[in-house]
Protein backbone atom coordinates (compact mmCIF):
# COMPACT_ATOMS: atom_id res chain seq x y z
CA UNK A 1 0.00 0.00 0.00
CA UNK A 2 2.81 1.94 0.86
CA UNK A 3 3.83 1.64 -2.70
CA UNK A 4 0.69 2.96 -4.22
CA UNK A 5 0.16 6.07 -2.03
CA UNK A 6 3.56 6.90 -3.39
CA UNK A 7 2.74 6.51 -6.96
CA UNK A 8 -0.20 8.61 -6.21
CA UNK A 9 1.58 11.47 -4.20
CA UNK A 10 0.33 11.58 -1.06
CA UNK A 11 2.51 12.88 2.03
CA UNK A 12 2.81 10.80 5.07
CA UNK A 13 0.21 11.93 7.09
CA UNK A 14 -2.16 11.44 4.66
CA UNK A 15 -1.00 7.82 3.00
CA UNK A 16 -1.62 6.81 6.75
CA UNK A 17 -5.22 8.37 6.93
CA UNK A 18 -6.33 7.32 3.52
CA UNK A 19 -8.89 4.98 4.30
CA UNK A 20 -10.25 6.40 7.04
CA UNK A 21 -10.68 9.68 4.58
CA UNK A 22 -12.56 7.24 1.93
CA UNK A 23 -14.86 6.51 5.33
CA UNK A 24 -15.53 10.21 5.90
CA UNK A 25 -16.24 10.64 2.18
CA UNK A 26 -18.78 7.79 2.17
CA UNK A 27 -20.68 8.99 4.72
CA UNK A 28 -20.70 12.60 3.32
CA UNK A 29 -22.30 11.53 0.51
CA UNK A 30 -24.74 8.67 1.97
CA UNK A 31 -26.16 11.41 4.33
CA UNK A 32 -27.60 13.23 1.60
CA UNK A 33 -29.49 10.72 -0.03
CA UNK A 34 -33.02 11.13 1.98
CA UNK A 35 -32.66 14.71 2.22
CA UNK A 36 -31.68 15.06 -1.82
CA UNK A 37 -33.40 11.79 -3.00
CA UNK A 38 -36.57 13.98 -4.33
CA UNK A 39 -34.35 15.69 -6.99
CA UNK A 40 -33.79 12.82 -9.21
CA UNK A 41 -37.38 11.12 -8.75
CA UNK A 42 -38.93 15.04 -9.26
CA UNK A 43 -41.48 14.47 -11.16
CA UNK A 44 -42.99 10.67 -9.31
CA UNK A 45 -42.45 13.04 -5.91
CA UNK A 46 -44.44 15.93 -7.36
CA UNK A 47 -47.27 12.62 -7.99
CA UNK A 48 -46.65 10.68 -5.11
CA UNK A 49 -47.08 13.63 -2.60
CA UNK A 50 -49.44 15.90 -4.05
CA UNK A 51 -47.20 19.20 -4.53
CA UNK A 52 -46.21 21.72 -6.59
CA UNK A 53 -42.68 22.82 -8.00
CA UNK A 54 -42.95 25.90 -5.10
CA UNK A 55 -43.82 23.07 -2.61
CA UNK A 56 -40.82 21.26 -3.31
CA UNK A 57 -38.89 24.37 -3.59
CA UNK A 58 -40.13 25.04 0.19
CA UNK A 59 -38.25 21.95 1.19
CA UNK A 60 -34.73 23.53 -0.19
CA UNK A 61 -35.98 26.46 1.67
CA UNK A 62 -36.86 25.37 5.32
CA UNK A 63 -33.41 22.95 5.28
CA UNK A 64 -31.08 26.07 3.93
CA UNK A 65 -32.83 27.99 7.11
CA UNK A 66 -31.73 25.06 9.43
CA UNK A 67 -28.68 24.59 8.11
CA UNK A 68 -27.99 28.61 8.68
CA UNK A 69 -28.89 28.35 12.24
CA UNK A 70 -27.02 24.98 12.62
CA UNK A 71 -24.12 25.37 10.88
CA UNK A 72 -22.16 28.13 12.90
CA UNK A 73 -23.10 26.34 16.20
CA UNK A 74 -22.53 22.99 14.85
CA UNK A 75 -18.30 24.03 13.91
CA UNK A 76 -17.97 24.84 17.46
CA UNK A 77 -19.09 21.33 18.62
CA UNK A 78 -16.97 19.75 15.88
CA UNK A 79 -14.26 22.25 17.87
CA UNK A 80 -15.35 20.65 21.10
CA UNK A 81 -16.64 16.96 20.73
CA UNK A 82 -15.28 13.47 18.83
CA UNK A 83 -15.98 13.79 15.07
CA UNK A 84 -16.62 10.02 15.58
CA UNK A 85 -19.90 10.80 17.73
CA UNK A 86 -20.42 13.53 15.80
CA UNK A 87 -20.87 11.34 12.29
CA UNK A 88 -22.46 8.58 13.62
CA UNK A 89 -25.66 10.20 15.54
CA UNK A 90 -25.67 12.18 12.33
CA UNK A 91 -26.30 9.13 10.37
CA UNK A 92 -27.92 7.47 12.74
CA UNK A 93 -30.55 10.44 12.85
CA UNK A 94 -30.96 11.23 9.85
CA UNK A 95 -31.75 7.21 8.63
CA UNK A 96 -34.46 7.27 11.42
CA UNK A 97 -35.82 10.21 9.42
CA UNK A 98 -36.18 8.11 6.79
CA UNK A 99 -38.64 5.59 8.03
CA UNK A 100 -40.16 8.54 9.57
CA UNK A 101 -41.30 9.49 6.06
CA UNK A 102 -42.70 5.96 5.68
CA UNK A 103 -45.95 7.28 6.91
CA UNK A 104 -48.52 9.14 5.37
CA UNK A 105 -47.17 12.70 5.85
CA UNK A 106 -49.21 15.83 4.38
CA UNK A 107 -46.91 19.20 3.45
CA UNK A 108 -46.63 20.22 6.91
CA UNK A 109 -45.36 17.11 8.68
CA UNK A 110 -42.93 16.86 5.19
CA UNK A 111 -42.34 20.31 6.02
CA UNK A 112 -41.48 19.61 9.99
CA UNK A 113 -39.29 16.30 8.77
CA UNK A 114 -36.83 18.18 6.14
CA UNK A 115 -36.04 20.66 8.96
CA UNK A 116 -35.26 17.78 11.40
CA UNK A 117 -32.94 16.69 8.64
CA UNK A 118 -32.04 20.16 8.01
CA UNK A 119 -30.39 19.52 11.88
CA UNK A 120 -29.35 15.91 11.39
CA UNK A 121 -27.81 15.90 8.08
CA UNK A 122 -26.25 19.98 8.34
CA UNK A 123 -25.67 20.98 11.98
CA UNK A 124 -22.17 19.62 13.45
CA UNK A 125 -22.05 16.94 10.47
CA UNK A 126 -20.79 18.92 7.41
CA UNK A 127 -17.61 21.04 9.81
CA UNK A 128 -17.06 17.59 11.32
CA UNK A 129 -16.37 15.86 7.86
CA UNK A 130 -14.20 19.22 6.68
CA UNK A 131 -12.32 19.46 9.79
CA UNK A 132 -11.41 15.27 9.74
CA UNK A 133 -10.42 15.65 5.92
CA UNK A 134 -7.96 18.89 6.84
CA UNK A 135 -6.64 17.31 10.15
CA UNK A 136 -6.08 13.48 8.65
CA UNK A 137 -4.07 15.19 5.71
CA UNK A 138 -0.62 16.58 5.27
CA UNK A 139 -0.63 20.91 4.96
CA UNK A 140 0.74 20.71 1.01
CA UNK A 141 -1.70 17.52 -0.15
CA UNK A 142 -4.32 19.68 1.00
CA UNK A 143 -6.07 19.80 -2.78
CA UNK A 144 -5.35 16.02 -3.14
CA UNK A 145 -6.65 15.28 0.51
CA UNK A 146 -10.33 17.36 -0.31
CA UNK A 147 -9.88 16.30 -4.00
CA UNK A 148 -10.23 12.72 -2.89
CA UNK A 149 -12.87 13.53 -0.62
CA UNK A 150 -15.15 14.82 -2.94
CA UNK A 151 -14.09 12.23 -5.39
CA UNK A 152 -15.39 9.58 -3.06
CA UNK A 153 -18.17 10.89 -2.04
CA UNK A 154 -19.11 11.21 -6.06
CA UNK A 155 -18.11 7.75 -6.96
CA UNK A 156 -20.21 6.39 -3.53
CA UNK A 157 -23.22 8.74 -5.27
CA UNK A 158 -22.56 7.27 -8.38
CA UNK A 159 -22.90 3.02 -7.01
CA UNK A 160 -26.19 3.97 -5.32
CA UNK A 161 -28.16 5.97 -7.31
CA UNK A 162 -28.49 3.02 -9.75
CA UNK A 163 -29.36 0.77 -7.13
CA UNK A 164 -32.35 3.62 -5.75
CA UNK A 165 -33.24 2.94 -9.76
CA UNK A 166 -33.53 -0.75 -9.39
CA UNK A 167 -34.99 -0.15 -6.36
CA UNK A 168 -37.73 2.34 -7.41
CA UNK A 169 -38.45 0.37 -10.69
CA UNK A 170 -39.69 -2.61 -8.22
CA UNK A 171 -41.68 -0.68 -6.23
CA UNK A 172 -43.43 0.34 -9.32
CA UNK A 173 -43.63 -3.20 -10.98
CA UNK A 174 -45.29 -4.22 -7.58
CA UNK A 175 -47.72 -1.69 -7.30
CA UNK A 176 -47.02 2.06 -8.25
CA UNK A 177 -45.17 4.99 -8.44
CA UNK A 178 -46.19 5.94 -4.82
CA UNK A 179 -44.40 2.25 -4.02
CA UNK A 180 -41.68 2.58 -5.57
CA UNK A 181 -40.71 5.83 -3.64
CA UNK A 182 -41.15 4.10 -0.31
CA UNK A 183 -39.35 1.32 -1.62
CA UNK A 184 -36.22 4.30 -2.41
CA UNK A 185 -36.53 5.32 1.23
CA UNK A 186 -36.15 2.64 2.89
CA UNK A 187 -33.26 1.66 0.60
CA UNK A 188 -31.81 5.30 1.91
CA UNK A 189 -32.40 5.19 5.32
CA UNK A 190 -31.59 1.59 5.74
CA UNK A 191 -28.00 2.09 3.98
CA UNK A 192 -27.58 5.79 6.15
CA UNK A 193 -28.21 3.66 9.34
CA UNK A 194 -25.98 1.12 8.59
CA UNK A 195 -22.85 4.16 7.72
CA UNK A 196 -23.52 5.33 10.70
CA UNK A 197 -22.74 1.94 12.83
CA UNK A 198 -19.95 1.53 10.27
CA UNK A 199 -18.22 4.81 11.44
CA UNK A 200 -18.72 3.91 14.95
CA UNK A 201 -17.32 0.83 15.29
CA UNK A 202 -14.39 1.46 12.32
CA UNK A 203 -13.10 5.21 12.85
CA UNK A 204 -11.57 5.29 15.97
CA UNK A 205 -11.51 8.52 17.94
CA UNK A 206 -7.54 8.08 18.74
CA UNK A 207 -7.10 9.12 14.94
CA UNK A 208 -8.90 12.56 14.87
CA UNK A 209 -9.63 13.08 19.09
CA UNK A 210 -12.31 15.14 20.22
CA UNK A 211 -11.10 18.47 19.17
CA UNK A 212 -9.88 21.29 21.12
CA UNK A 213 -12.12 23.20 24.22
CA UNK A 214 -12.10 26.45 22.02
CA UNK A 215 -13.41 29.22 23.87
CA UNK A 216 -15.79 32.68 23.05
CA UNK A 217 -12.18 34.38 22.44
CA UNK A 218 -11.06 32.15 19.96
CA UNK A 219 -14.45 32.17 17.64
CA UNK A 220 -13.62 35.80 17.78
CA UNK A 221 -10.67 35.49 16.22
CA UNK A 222 -12.08 33.43 13.58
CA UNK A 223 -14.76 35.53 12.95
CA UNK A 224 -12.13 38.65 12.28
CA UNK A 225 -10.13 36.51 9.81
CA UNK A 226 -11.13 37.61 6.04
CA UNK A 227 -9.79 34.25 4.73
CA UNK A 228 -13.21 33.04 6.47
CA UNK A 229 -15.29 35.61 5.20
CA UNK A 230 -14.17 35.39 1.64
CA UNK A 231 -14.09 31.60 1.52
CA UNK A 232 -17.42 31.94 2.44
CA UNK A 233 -18.63 34.45 -0.16
CA UNK A 234 -17.11 32.17 -3.13
CA UNK A 235 -18.71 29.05 -1.56
CA UNK A 236 -22.17 30.96 -2.05
CA UNK A 237 -21.75 31.52 -5.54
CA UNK A 238 -20.82 28.28 -6.04
CA UNK A 239 -23.70 26.39 -4.23
CA UNK A 240 -26.09 28.61 -5.84
CA UNK A 241 -24.76 26.27 -8.71
CA UNK A 242 -25.06 23.61 -6.62
CA UNK A 243 -28.76 23.58 -5.95
CA UNK A 244 -29.48 24.45 -9.44
CA UNK A 245 -28.10 21.46 -11.41
CA UNK A 246 -30.96 19.64 -10.95
CA UNK A 247 -32.86 21.91 -13.12
CA UNK A 248 -30.34 21.40 -15.98
CA UNK A 249 -32.37 17.90 -16.74
CA UNK A 250 -36.06 18.99 -16.45
CA UNK A 251 -34.70 21.85 -18.95
CA UNK A 252 -33.80 18.87 -21.56
CA UNK A 253 -36.92 17.06 -21.27
CA UNK A 254 -39.58 19.32 -20.82
CA UNK A 255 -38.27 22.04 -22.99
CA UNK A 256 -35.53 20.47 -25.40
CA UNK A 257 -38.08 17.35 -25.67
CA UNK A 258 -35.39 14.81 -24.16
CA UNK A 259 -36.25 11.35 -23.22
CA UNK A 260 -36.90 10.15 -19.77
CA UNK A 261 -34.43 7.61 -20.39
CA UNK A 262 -32.04 10.05 -21.85
CA UNK A 263 -32.20 12.71 -18.48
CA UNK A 264 -31.53 8.95 -16.19
CA UNK A 265 -28.52 8.51 -18.61
CA UNK A 266 -27.54 12.39 -17.64
CA UNK A 267 -27.91 11.93 -14.37
CA UNK A 268 -25.62 8.85 -14.33
CA UNK A 269 -23.18 10.37 -16.67
CA UNK A 270 -22.68 13.42 -14.56
CA UNK A 271 -22.08 11.07 -10.99
CA UNK A 272 -19.34 9.04 -12.71
CA UNK A 273 -17.74 12.48 -14.11
CA UNK A 274 -17.55 13.81 -10.55
CA UNK A 275 -14.90 11.40 -8.75
CA UNK A 276 -12.74 12.62 -12.22
CA UNK A 277 -13.06 16.10 -11.99
CA UNK A 278 -12.75 16.16 -7.85
CA UNK A 279 -9.20 13.89 -7.60
CA UNK A 280 -7.95 15.22 -11.13
CA UNK A 281 -8.48 18.94 -9.79
CA UNK A 282 -7.06 18.40 -6.27
CA UNK A 283 -3.61 17.34 -8.01
CA UNK A 284 -4.13 20.17 -10.47
CA UNK A 285 -4.57 23.15 -7.92
CA UNK A 286 -1.60 21.61 -5.41
CA UNK A 287 0.40 22.67 -9.11
CA UNK A 288 -1.07 25.80 -10.56
CA UNK A 289 -2.29 27.01 -7.18
CA UNK A 290 -5.95 27.25 -5.93
CA UNK A 291 -7.48 30.28 -7.11
CA UNK A 292 -5.93 30.51 -10.10
CA UNK A 293 -7.89 26.88 -10.59
CA UNK A 294 -11.09 28.29 -9.52
CA UNK A 295 -11.13 31.40 -11.41
CA UNK A 296 -10.63 29.33 -14.75
CA UNK A 297 -13.26 27.20 -13.42
CA UNK A 298 -15.80 29.63 -12.40
CA UNK A 299 -15.58 31.40 -15.41
CA UNK A 300 -15.67 28.33 -18.23
CA UNK A 301 -19.27 27.73 -15.81
CA UNK A 302 -20.40 30.89 -17.06
CA UNK A 303 -19.74 30.56 -20.55
CA UNK A 304 -21.03 26.93 -20.63
CA UNK A 305 -24.28 28.11 -19.35
CA UNK A 306 -24.70 31.21 -21.14
CA UNK A 307 -24.26 29.12 -24.31
CA UNK A 308 -27.28 26.82 -23.04
CA UNK A 309 -29.18 29.97 -22.33
CA UNK A 310 -28.96 30.55 -26.08
CA UNK A 311 -29.98 27.73 -27.30
CA UNK A 312 -33.09 27.20 -29.51
CA UNK A 313 -35.64 25.64 -27.50
CA UNK A 314 -36.12 21.96 -29.68
CA UNK A 315 -34.43 18.18 -30.14
CA UNK A 316 -32.28 19.28 -32.46
CA UNK A 317 -29.90 21.00 -29.49
CA UNK A 318 -29.74 17.91 -26.87
CA UNK A 319 -26.50 16.88 -28.59
CA UNK A 320 -25.07 20.82 -28.43
CA UNK A 321 -26.90 20.87 -24.88
CA UNK A 322 -25.17 17.61 -23.41
CA UNK A 323 -21.58 18.89 -24.38
CA UNK A 324 -21.91 22.23 -22.98
CA UNK A 325 -23.55 20.78 -19.73
CA UNK A 326 -20.99 17.96 -19.11
CA UNK A 327 -18.23 20.62 -19.53
CA UNK A 328 -20.06 22.86 -16.75
CA UNK A 329 -19.88 20.07 -14.59
CA UNK A 330 -17.03 18.95 -14.92
CA UNK A 331 -15.72 22.40 -14.09
CA UNK A 332 -18.41 22.44 -10.99
CA UNK A 333 -16.75 19.72 -9.60
CA UNK A 334 -13.50 21.11 -9.54
CA UNK A 335 -14.54 24.15 -7.85
CA UNK A 336 -16.74 22.01 -4.89
CA UNK A 337 -13.90 20.35 -4.00
CA UNK A 338 -10.92 22.92 -4.02
CA UNK A 339 -12.91 25.74 -1.62
CA UNK A 340 -12.17 23.73 1.26
CA UNK A 341 -8.32 23.38 0.17
CA UNK A 342 -8.46 27.31 0.30
CA UNK A 343 -8.64 26.83 4.66
CA UNK A 344 -4.99 26.09 4.33
CA UNK A 345 -3.71 28.39 1.60
CA UNK A 346 -5.68 31.37 3.70
CA UNK A 347 -3.82 30.01 7.06
CA UNK A 348 -6.93 29.60 8.91
CA UNK A 349 -5.33 27.66 12.43
CA UNK A 350 -5.65 23.76 12.36
CA UNK A 351 -7.90 24.04 15.50
CA UNK A 352 -10.38 25.90 14.33
CA UNK A 353 -11.55 24.51 11.52
CA UNK A 354 -14.07 23.11 12.68
CA UNK A 355 -15.68 26.33 13.76
CA UNK A 356 -14.28 28.23 10.54
CA UNK A 357 -16.04 25.52 8.11
CA UNK A 358 -19.38 26.44 10.38
CA UNK A 359 -18.77 30.09 9.96
CA UNK A 360 -18.20 29.62 5.76
CA UNK A 361 -21.15 27.00 5.82
CA UNK A 362 -23.37 29.60 7.26
CA UNK A 363 -22.66 31.82 4.79
CA UNK A 364 -22.00 29.82 1.69
CA UNK A 365 -24.91 27.72 2.49
CA UNK A 366 -27.17 30.80 2.15
CA UNK A 367 -28.65 29.96 -1.13
CA UNK A 368 -30.42 26.57 0.43
CA UNK A 369 -32.55 29.14 1.86
CA UNK A 370 -33.76 30.87 -1.21
CA UNK A 371 -32.55 28.49 -4.37
CA UNK A 372 -34.94 25.97 -5.00
CA UNK A 373 -37.79 28.34 -4.06
CA UNK A 374 -36.59 31.08 -6.48
CA UNK A 375 -36.21 27.97 -8.91
CA UNK A 376 -39.87 27.04 -8.50
CA UNK A 377 -41.49 30.14 -8.66
CA UNK A 378 -39.86 31.15 -11.66
CA UNK A 379 -40.88 27.68 -13.81
CA UNK A 380 -44.28 28.01 -12.20
CA UNK A 381 -44.22 31.30 -13.17
CA UNK A 382 -43.05 31.61 -16.45
CA UNK A 383 -44.18 28.29 -17.64
CA UNK A 384 -42.06 26.62 -20.63
CA UNK A 385 -38.41 28.17 -21.65
CA UNK A 386 -39.11 31.67 -20.67
CA UNK A 387 -38.87 30.53 -16.46
CA UNK A 388 -35.91 28.70 -17.16
CA UNK A 389 -34.19 31.78 -19.22
CA UNK A 390 -34.91 33.53 -16.40
CA UNK A 391 -32.64 31.42 -13.88
CA UNK A 392 -30.16 30.37 -15.90
CA UNK A 393 -29.45 34.23 -16.61
CA UNK A 394 -29.72 34.27 -12.89
CA UNK A 395 -27.00 31.60 -12.46
CA UNK A 396 -24.48 33.48 -15.22
CA UNK A 397 -24.71 36.42 -12.71
CA UNK A 398 -23.92 34.37 -9.95
CA UNK A 399 -20.94 32.71 -11.21
CA UNK A 400 -18.94 36.12 -12.99
CA UNK A 401 -19.60 37.23 -9.00
CA UNK A 402 -18.08 34.10 -7.61
CA UNK A 403 -14.90 34.96 -9.90
CA UNK A 404 -14.81 38.16 -8.96
CA UNK A 405 -14.94 37.26 -5.60
CA UNK A 406 -11.85 34.53 -6.40
CA UNK A 407 -10.07 37.43 -7.60
CA UNK A 408 -10.22 39.51 -3.98
CA UNK A 409 -8.95 35.85 -2.89
CA UNK A 410 -5.66 36.40 -4.93
CA UNK A 411 -5.14 40.05 -4.21
CA UNK A 412 -5.64 38.76 -0.55
CA UNK A 413 -2.68 36.13 -0.37
CA UNK A 414 -0.30 38.38 -2.01
CA UNK A 415 -1.18 41.07 0.53
CA UNK A 416 -0.84 38.88 3.88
Amino acid sequence: MKKIFSKLGLGEKMSKNFLVILLVAASGSIIYGLPYFRYDYYDAYLEAYHLTNTQMGVFGSVLGIFGMISYLFGGIIADRFSIKTILTLSLVGTGLGGFVHLLPLNFTALVCLYAFWGITSLFAFWPACVKAVRILSDSDNQGKAFGWFEGGRGVVAAIMAPLAVITFQIGVKHLDDQTGMKYVIIFYSILTILCGLLVFFKMGNEKIGGGERISFHDIGKVLRLPAVWIIGLITFCNYVFTLSLYYFTPYATGILGATVTFGAALAAAKRWISPISNVGGGYLADKVGTGNLLLVSFLIMAAGTAGILILPANSSMIAVFTILFLIIYFFYNVNYAMTWAMMDEGNIPEEYSGTAAGVISTVGYLPEIFCSLLAGVLIDGFPGVTGFRYFFGFLIVMLLIGAVFVMIWKRYLKRA
